[in-house]
């Protein structure tokens, strides 16, 4: 009887053992830990043009000479804080200054991980993801992608030129004269109806980079 106690008690502690291991590689198996944490956070905004990504800066360098203004690159280039957490059981969620990304469809990849970004809407904007992320010695892209090595986070997401442009007439609130003016400053430029329906439809990419702190 002593010895089928003793076998018991070995065969249970094993089990637990066995248990223990499973729940240890269960943790180490999710990708997501390595990118939980704070983050300060770069915001760069580009145009798609025949499918590459051109500065916003350039892409609106002839709209801004037209009404008298000079564009940077930095005039499209933000800042800020942002932190990165688990959300459920396989998404990340990113909070950059109040706004919030989800990280979806998440995989594993050589040195950290990849993945898409859910659509969302921020201050009436539809964003969608963009696959701009590339990895080294692929051809494939991606939403964004984690690399543990540099502790960097980079995904991109995007929305008609039209989308972001009526918000930020709608952020500066320009009377209806304000706005009548620009219109007639642009068309004595030589900017047309077509020229407009044309740039409505372009996509601006925000590429959004994070560094671990």
């Amino acid at each position: 009887m002593k010895k089928v106690k003793f076998l018991f008690a070995t065969l249970l502690m094993i089990t637990m053992v066995g248990f223990s291991a499973c729940n240890k590689d269960d943790e180490e198996s999710d990708v997501r830990e390595q990118a939980v944490g704070n983050y300060s956070i770069t915001t760069t905004l580009y145009v798609e043009e025949n499918g590459k990504l051109v500065s916003f800066a350039s892409e609106l360098s002839e709209l801004a000479e037209a009404l008298g203004e000079e564009l940077d690159e930095n005039d499209f280039k933000f800042t800020g804080t942002a932190t990165v957490a688990k959300d459920g059981s396989n998404k990340l969620l990113v909070n950059v200054d109040g706004d919030k990304f989800f990280l979806n469809n998440i995989r594993e990849a050589t040195n950290g991980f990849v993945f898409d970004v859910d659509a969302t809407t921020v201050d009436d904007v539809e964003f969608t993801n963009y696959s701009g992320y590339y990895l080294e010695g692929e051809t494939k892209t991606y939403g964004g992608g984690y690399i543990a090595a540099s502790k960097k986070l980079e995904f991109y997401i995007y929305s008609s030129m039209e989308e972001v442009l009526d918000a930020a007439l709608d952020e500066a609130d320009l009377s209806d004269e304000e706005v009548e003016g620009l219109v007639q400053l642009l068309v004595a430029a030589g900017y047309t109806e077509e020229d407009a329906e044309e740039d409505a439809k372009q996509k601006v990419v925000f590429e959004f980079t994070l560094t671990k702190k």
